[in-house]
């Protein structure tokens, strides 16, 4: 294929005379000379390296006009240019969108045409991709529109042909000796000239783009010809690799759509384990006390009507018996009855309250672990938040390194709210863990005094705001810089030590509220001065 081999041989010859490759040329010379016979005729350049295609194009019309006055020499060396700088444009653009708007304007602008059509191959049929038209004032404009070849009005029957044969084809004066051809559009239009071209690379049709002018015949000379050819060879290599391009991006979007739908549910997955282990653990040790304090409960009033059954028919023995026994009298002293009538009612008073008061922890262990359904149940904020605080006093209390950590509340009337009680409570459970771990960083290095002096706080405040519940957990602790902050729902993303964070809790506390409650999680910090988590819950359509 001599024609398709002389532009690539000839484009090769500029491109190694440009970088300089002077034995390359020659090499060149020597072994296709018939092929280059366009560079290598009487007045013949020596090319040598050059900045960019702007400075080829000025030293090409020096050159000739110092030699030659010849108009159209002059003229062959710019069009010469300007079509290596339409191929640089074409090979320099990836994005498949801006491409296809490229090649329908260079070749048009470059083949005198007044229309052109580039129609791509899509799974079974050819589609139209881009469509340039030359109005009457110069102005091209162009179409990018996607449509079957079926239903556009274009000839057809050249279209396929061309398809199939991957030969161009040109029309004069609607003459051709191609039969079968000439019908539909071009006897209904007659279009003065017509020339069709297939976009081929390495072999395989990649496009093709069908020319026409309607009013003058012969616009499609053999030189008008070889540059679309040369233009065509470049635009299907672009258009190829604008291809692979973007199959590729897609390649990447869908991977990475498959990344985050893998971490989605990994939280998820997280989330259902950790509140299924957590909540089986607190449930079944909040059974475990109940037994026995139900047990306690039932016995310690039975108990003190006993005790005052005793102590009755003590009084009454004393009141019978004027003249006791010495040693009777020496028993009730030793044991000093006087305060154990006195005391012993207090004993189990206080007894009566430490079970109500183990009572109340189960209870909040029950509240705090409450196994969510698949719907949404009412339910009280501040008791979700108490059960978590009581959860946590262990961690708040006073201890040798540092004073207890001061818990403020300010809360507002709330309604119950419609929501997954259990996935709340570990949002709490995230955030005032934090808190309490960044106080104990903060505090590493102070003395016990000077923590005193300001001591760890955490304030907590509730309210209902347009039809929203408000949540504020504020600490006053080291805070974070604002990049942390940027990250801070990012899965996998901690600031604790290795082996002391996952970098899910906060990730799946995000993922709780925006998507499980469809409300709003945020986080402002500021480092030095503490850090502020403002949870929104809608109250209606949750």
């Amino acid at each position: 294929k001599e024609k398709y081999a002389a532009l690539h041989l000839q484009e090769a010859y500029y491109c190694y005379a440009r970088w300089g490759a002077k034995a390359k040329t020659d090499h060149l010379k020597a072994q296709y000379s018939e092929l280059l016979t366009p560079i290598l005729q009487k007045q013949r350049l020596e090319l040598n390296a050059i900045d960019s295609l702007n400075s080829l194009t000025q030293t090409l019309t020096s050159t000739l006009q110092s030699q030659t006055q010849s108009s159209a020499n002059l003229s062959q060396a710019l069009d010469f240019a300007s079509i290596l700088q339409a191929a640089q444009k074409l090979a320099s653009t990836i994005e498949l969108e801006q491409l296809l708007g490229d090649i329908v304007e260079i070749i048009l602008t470059n083949a005198g045409a007044q229309k052109i059509a580039l129609l791509t191959p899509a799974k079974s049929q050819w589609q139209l991709q881009a469509l340039a038209e030359l109005g009457g004032d110069g102005n091209i404009t162009t179409q990018r529109q996607t449509q079957p070849l079926s239903v556009v009005s274009l000839p057809v029957r050249l279209i396929q042909y061309v398809k199939n044969t991957q030969e161009p084809v040109l029309i004069d004066e609607a003459k051709t000796e191609i039969p079968g051809i000439l019908e539909g559009y071009l006897l209904k239009h007659q279009p003065q000239s017509v020339f069709c071209m297939p976009l081929l690379n390495q072999g395989n049709l990649v496009a093709i783009a069908y020319l026409e002018h309607a009013t003058t015949k012969g616009i499609f000379t053999p030189n008008r010809q070889t540059i679309v050819a040369f233009l065509c060879a470049q635009a299907a290599v672009a258009l190829q690799n604008a291809q692979l391009y973007q199959h590729a991006q897609q390649s990447q979007n869908k991977a990475e759509q498959a990344l985050a739908d893998l971490q989605h549910a990994q939280l998820q997955l997280v989330q259902s384990e950790k509140m299924s282990a957590l909540g089986n653990l607190v449930a079944g040790v909040a059974h475990e006390i109940n037994n026995p304090v139900g047990f306690l409960k039932g016995n310690i009033q039975p108990a003190q009507d006993y005790v005052q059954d005793l102590f009755e028919l003590i009084e009454l023995y004393q009141a019978k018996k004027t003249d006791p026994e010495m040693d009777i009298e020496e028993a009730i002293d030793e044991i000093d009855l006087a305060f154990i009538r006195e005391d012993l009612p207090k004993l189990l008073n206080s007894m009566t309250l430490g079970v109500e008061r183990i009572r109340e922890i189960s209870q909040s262990l029950r509240t705090f672990s409450r196994t969510d359904q698949e719907h949404k149940t009412g339910f009280n904020i501040h008791d979700g938040i108490e059960s978590t605080l009581l959860i946590l006093k262990h961690r708040t209390k006073a201890n040798e390194q540092r004073p207890k950590v001061e818990i403020l509340k300010n809360y507002g009337e709330l309604p119950e709210v419609q929501c997954f009680p259990g996935q709340l409570n570990q949002v709490f459970m995230n955030i005032l863990a934090n808190a309490i771990d960044a106080f104990d960083e903060a505090n590493q290095g102070k003395a016990y005094q000077e923590i005193e002096a300001n001591p760890n706080t955490i304030m907590i405040q509730t309210s209902v705001i347009d039809e929203q519940v408000q949540i504020h957990i504020q600490d006053n602790g080291c805070g974070m810089k604002p990049e942390t902050v940027e990250r801070i729902f990012e899965q996998g993303f901690t600031t604790k030590g290795v082996g002391k964070g996952t970098g899910l809790g906060m990730a799946i506390a995000h993922q709780i509220i925006t998507e499980k409650h469809n409300g709003t999680l945020t986080c402002t910090s500021e480092l030095g001065q503490g850090t502020t988590f403002t949870i929104t819950l809608p109250l209606l359509n949750m």
